[in-house]
């Protein structure tokens, strides 16, 4: 299993890893929002729910440039041999737990009327 897992995580590509990472960030930091705007989610995370009491400029703010320096951060030790695998696995681990953090975004769209939240959010 780990000899399995190393080949797995020395075959992928970090820029592909890495830019799947910063839009799905994206795609979080609008999904929250929709969500919070339409006063059927608040944020729990309790940082972000800080920046987000400033205003959703600095929650955006902060969201993309922590995600941007931790992405710069394993793109410039990619090819450290000491941790090579252990950065694509972050990576890995990091669009994995984004795909499942959209994927309930997307459910939670199933229970409210999403496409309405979603085209008065974008007329805010």
């Amino acid at each position: 299993m780990g000899t399995r897992l190393v080949n797995i995580c020395t075959s992928l590509k970090m820029s592909v890893l890495l830019r799947l990472v910063f839009i799905a960030n994206l795609l979080d930091a609008y999904f929250t929002l929709v969500w919070i705007n339409a006063g059927v989610a608040t944020e729990t995370n309790p940082i972000m729910d800080f920046f987000l009491q400033l205003g959703f400029e600095w929650f955006l703010a902060v969201k993309i440039t922590a995600v941007f320096i931790a992405c710069v951060i394993l793109w410039r030790m990619r090819n450290i041999s000491s941790v090579y695998v252990t950065t694509r696995l972050v990576s890995l681990l990091a669009v994995f737990g984004y795909a499942v953090l959209i994927g309930f975004h997307i459910v939670g769209a199933y229970n409210v009327d999403a496409l309405h939240l979603a085209l008065d959010f974008l007329n805010f």
